[in-house]
């Protein structure tokens, strides 16, 4: 079993248990017979790629509001500098920890926009990271390096962004934020190629 089959079959699984399906109910929800279920769940090979956001659809579908309360409220509760962020690249929610990680006097963000908060160089890695596609459902995770220039100097952010799926069918992104080194920042750099890494769904490891 590869690493992507894993992964499907573990969903699949996961989600007919907590909906209360049979293969055979879930076959008819999918427009597929229930030997496609039966083989995805042992791993014997994936859905089809027209398939995989109706089944990510399914899953998330009865997530519900209270679910999206509590990722609000994680994030104005961590213990780390975090955000939430919606397409466009609008605040959410963001805790005191980010405000002062990444060096801002403002105190409430949400419902502004990233975007001419910290000069065109993060413009542009806001504007690469939205067209990752991130907001599309197929990525896990992503991982952009800002640099966010102040009177007093530069300050080097990393961010680790992870997709929540909300009850409404949107896609939030829990973003966890890290003031890094100028040298970390340029390792970083060195290492992805570019400003943004991604890693799709289909390529986490088993």
């Amino acid at each position: 079993m590869d690493g992507v089959s894993d992964y499907w079959a573990r969903l699949i699984r996961a989600l007919r248990q907590r909906e209360h399906l049979t293969q055979q109910a879930l076959g008819e929800l999918l427009g597929v017979d229930q030997t496609s279920i039966s083989r995805w769940e042992r791993g014997c090979d994936p859905p089809a790629f027209s398939q995989r956001q109706r089944i990510r659809d399914l899953y998330r579908r009865h997530a519900g509001n209270r679910q999206d309360q509590v990722t609000r409220a994680r994030v104005r509760n961590a213990f780390w500098p975090s955000s939430l962020v919606g397409p466009g690249a609008v605040f959410i929610e963001i805790n005191t920890r980010a405000l002062s990680e990444i060096g801002l006097t403002l105190t409430d963000l949400r419902g502004r926009t990233i975007y001419g908060l910290f000069g065109p160089q993060v413009d542009d890695v806001t504007e690469r990271w939205e067209h990752t596609g991130i907001f599309d459902g197929e990525l896990a995770m992503t991982i952009s390096l800002n640099r966010i220039d102040r009177p007093d100097g530069p300050v080097f952010v990393k961010t680790l962004d992870t997709p929540h799926f909300t009850s409404d069918g949107d896609i939030w992104c829990l973003c966890e934020i890290q003031r890094i080194s100028e040298a970390e920042h340029t390792r970083l750099m060195t290492e992805f190629g570019c400003v943004n890494f991604s890693l799709p769904f289909d390529a986490l490891p088993a």
